[in-house]
């Protein structure tokens, strides 16, 4: 298992632009933390409004142009959700496979790698398929969810992958509840390999006894994060506990769920922090009391298909609430370091909430549980050589192949 000199090519439609950005965090943490291994990496990702390629962790971050700069957004907040709420960005799709196609090429035979990671391989294993057919570059197909949702409820993409997974060097899951979507498509071996921590996590605050009890959201503001359902369970907590709840990230359904915070007479209990530094975020879980992923499978089939923000959370030794859907189940054991509910039901957040804040020692006992469960399952150094494995792999069973030689 060496991938030592190897130059692995990361295609993936979210990258963060600064080191203390949230989008792909979790993909910037992986390559960070495979950078001791001694392979190389660079990423192909989308611009965002016109953003030039860059350097980043000494990591070259190869940005693709697909629109005119005020469409070029297609990835942020969640594509599946524009595309169902702005028909227009059809377009902007179209253009980012056909346009993300032809750079992605040029980029493989300029850099010549090794190995491909594809992240999200619908639309991005269509898009990688010519530079591995004609350039002979292997791939390895990393699964979120998201494409997976897609391929339920659309035939054709289900048929896209059925094709395409068989070509791949290997294809992992970020949980077992993406593992099992896989299934329904190909039958070979997957490799169920979760993210660990972003952030560097921090001792838990002591607040004083009769400071208000602080609820924690970290999430993209948008339909599948349920956010709304928690909303609708705070006026039946407040009729038994005072509580304040902070909200860090933005989103689509920004103004909605703050005409909804308006609506409940919650202005005064919910503080909205938008995008906050890393060590701002470290802060936050460290300050809460519990941390609420009210998460549910939104219209368009989509959920969430591991949650690292629960991780997150569980690291900083806090209690957490999520709904009992997708890879959720991975990360919280309920009744040991969490409570699991059912979505979509605001009376069963509420009781949960209120079950925990009434007492305060189990709610501590499930943070020092999350902490050690975090520690074994969801450690880099377990993770890493996971990694490790797939790629050299991947690698390995394209030497014992007559594989066509490689265009320069």
């Amino acid at each position: 298992m060496n991938i030592k000199d190897k130059h692995i090519l990361v295609v993936t439609s979210v990258y963060p632009m600064t080191a203390d950005g949230n989008h792909g965090a979790f993909v910037r943490e992986a390559i960070l933390r495979l950078q001791p291994t001694g392979a190389k990496f660079t990423v192909f990702a989308p611009a965002y409004e016109a953003c030039k390629s860059h350097v980043l962790d000494g990591v070259k971050i190869y940005r693709f142009r697909y629109c005119p700069k005020r469409f070029e957004n297609l990835a942020r907040d969640g594509a599946p959700t524009k595309l169902q709420r702005q028909p227009l960005y059809l377009l902007a799709a179209a253009l980012y496979i056909f346009l993300g196609t032809l750079q992605l090429f040029w980029v493989c035979r300029k850099e010549k790698p090794d190995l491909l990671q594809i992240h999200w391989p619908f639309p991005h294993g269509l898009m990688a398929l010519p530079a591995n057919i004609l350039l002979g570059i292997p791939m390895v197909f990393s699964f979120h969810g998201a494409e997976l949702m897609l391929a339920n409820k659309f035939g054709f993409v289900a048929y896209i992958l059925r094709w395409l997974l068989p070509i791949a060097k290997g294809v992992t899951a970020n949980s077992s509840f993406t593992c099992g979507l896989i299934r329904k498509l190909y039958d070979e071996p997957v490799s169920v390999i979760p993210y660990g921590l972003t952030i560097e996590a921090k001792q838990p605050k002591q607040d004083p006894p009769q400071e208000v009890p602080k609820l924690l959201f970290v999430g993209r503001l948008d339909e599948r994060k349920g956010l709304r359902y928690l909303l609708q369970a705070l006026p039946l907590v407040l009729t038994q506990k005072s509580v304040h709840l902070r909200i860090v990230g933005k989103g689509i359904l920004e103004q909605e769920i703050k005409s909804q915070c308006h609506t409940l007479g919650l202005d005064n209990i919910v503080d909205f922090l938008g995008f906050v530094s890393k060590e701002e975020l470290a802060d936050e879980y460290a300050g809460c009391d519990i941390f609420v992923l009210p998460a549910i499978v939104d219209s368009k089939g989509d959920t969430e298909g591991l949650g690292i923000v629960m991780i997150e959370a569980l690291a900083h030794q806090k209690p957490v609430i999520a709904s009992a859907v997708g890879g959720i189940t991975d990360v919280i054991q309920s009744g040991i370091t969490g409570l699991l509910v059912p979505e979509k039901n605001p009376e069963a957040l509420a009781q949960a909430i209120l079950t925990l804040l009434s007492d305060p020692l189990k709610a501590t006992e499930m943070g020092q549980k999350g902490l050690a469960d975090v520690q074994i399952r969801f450690s880099w150094s377990r993770i890493i050589p996971m990694w490790e494995q797939v790629f050299a792999t991947a690698l390995d069973s394209c030497l014992n192949e007559k594989t066509p030689e490689r265009v320069v």
